[in-house]
């Protein structure tokens, strides 16, 4: 029995060695091959740093801001009142009609955290929005977006049964986004 395990150990050890110095050489390719695989890479462009001055830098950076805001599309200022429009329907720029629930307007940021932490604990979608009015800074929370008017007013309506707060329907804009507080 010893012997035959013997040689078992011994015919592996020949045919991995054996497979070790043949292979390399069926698999390893020819010349040109591995001349072609080796890639080049280019000389570095030459940039003589004594002809470049931050004048030219900034005219040509403000050269492409003037471009770039004249490829932008000019927004119309849409103040329409779509609280008539059933469905979904486009404004002015041609973006969605959105709806959103107001829940709360605070003076205080943490108030308007915590009412928004109460929302989502109650597993409503809740964002707050920051504004500086005449009054000083103000926090809006919400509830939504949605596109459909009716589905937010039934929200609401959960909304105010449930957690017995009252909100208001209000039209949801994109552009609002900016002053989302984070969190």
């Amino acid at each position: 029995m010893e012997s035959k395990l013997r040689e078992r150990v011994v015919g592996a050890i020949v045919l991995t060695s054996l497979a070790i110095i043949i292979l390399p050489l069926l698999l390893d390719g020819s010349a040109e091959d591995r001349e072609r695989v080796v890639s080049s890479i280019p000389d570095p462009p030459k940039i003589d740093l004594n002809e470049v001055t931050v004048e030219d830098l900034t005219r040509k950076m403000q050269q492409l801001e003037r471009a770039s805001a004249a490829r932008l599309p000019t927004e119309v200022v849409d103040e329409t009142d779509y609280s008539e429009i059933e469905g979904v329907g486009l404004d002015q720029n041609n973006i969605p009609i959105g709806w959103s629930l107001q829940l709360g307007s605070f003076k205080s940021e943490d108030n308007a955290v915590g009412r928004r932490a109460s929302l989502r604990e109650a597993g409503y979608r809740s964002y707050i929005l920051h504004n500086k009015t005449s009054e000083g800074e103000m926090y809006k929370v919400f509830v939504g977006p949605m596109l459909e008017r009716t589905d937010v007013q039934k929200l609401g309506e959960e909304i105010s049964d449930r957690m017995k707060i009252n909100g208001v329907v209000v039209r949801y804009r994109v552009e609002d986004d900016m002053a989302q507080l984070g969190g």
